[in-house]
């Protein structure tokens, strides 16, 4: 009885610190959201970008109508000059490709790096600061946490197979052993789905004005129109967007080779280990394209 009672005392003391610490991670990731459902926000363009995860977008096409940038059909982008007199995100692409000697890059494997930058994340840190995009420290803290509740609730429930089985060999109250751990372990599975926020870009007063900036957009290609529905904002023949389509399939080709080699190395123990280093690291390369 006494061992029975330690593991059930044990059990449920462990789900009570797993609930308490799942909701101050949530109250703490939603907390900015809450105050900001009835506030009212008048962003200006750069910021309704980042919003609509289109601000490596917005900034090329400004740059690209300065003439600081130069797009290609071949889905690279060149810049014209080492700096710019713009903002600092227009400085953060040049310096990316200014690590370059040739000042190229594609389009895609570009806009991956700019949206890592410092500057296109202390926006989207702002934003999060307004309750309008999640905040990227506390969502990967929730996220952290999420990654053990499913060890937690296996370790109920075997928890609770222990319990049994020693309430059968030594005597116990077999009775309240089976629906007392069923219960935790079903507490654990909640604990465990509440933990996973769903994915999104923005939270949902983000949502809201986003959608009312692209109500109130007038129909055109502008720069306005490129802030919140990106380069597709852009003349089907425009040189961005060109360049974006051929840095899209140029991805795809370089994702569809690397499936290819590793199936066909499969039967060969060499072949596969060099797909998996290099074919791979292609595919990483320009996953984060557009």
């Amino acid at each position: 009885m006494g061992v029975l009672l330690v593991l059930l005392l044990g059990t449920a003391a462990g789900l009570a610190w797993a609930r308490h610490r799942c909701h101050a991670l949530l109250a703490d990731l939603y907390r900015a959201e809450r105050l900001a459902e009835k506030r009212d926000f008048d962003l200006d363009l750069t910021e309704l970008a980042c919003l609509a995860g289109t601000l490596a977008d917005l900034t090329f096409a400004r740059m690209h109508e300065r003439g600081l940038l130069v797009a290609s059909r071949s889905g690279d982008v060149t810049a014209t000059t080492g700096r710019s007199t713009g903002d600092g995100f227009e400085t953060a692409v040049l310096e990316l490709l200014g690590l370059l000697s040739t000042r190229t890059r594609d389009l895609g494997d570009l806009a991956a790096e700019f949206d890592r930058s410092p500057e296109a994340r202390g926006l989207r840190g702002r934003l999060a600061a307004l309750g309008l995009v999640d905040d990227e420290k506390l969502l990967r803290r929730v996220r952290e946490f999420a990654v053990w509740m499913p060890l937690v609730a296996a370790a109920v429930a075997v928890t609770g197979v222990v319990a049994m089985v020693w309430a059968l060999l030594w005597g116990g109250p077999w009775g309240i052993a089976p629906p007392a751990f069923t219960a935790l372990t079903a507490a654990a599975l909640v604990i465990n789905r509440k933990a996973r926020p769903a994915e999104r870009r923005s939270t949902a007063p983000g949502a809201r004005v986003l959608a009312a900036a692209r109500a109130d957009d007038r129909p055109g290609y502008g720069i306005e129109a490129v802030a919140t529905g990106g380069l597709s904002a852009l003349p089907a023949l425009h040189d961005l967007r060109i360049c974006r389509e051929a840095s899209h399939a140029r991805k795809t080709a370089r994702t569809a080779a690397a499936r290819s080699h590793t199936g066909s190395g499969s039967d060969g123990v060499g072949l596969g280990g060099a797909c998996g280093g290099s074919g791979c690291g292609g595919c990483g390369g320009c996953g984060g394209g557009l």
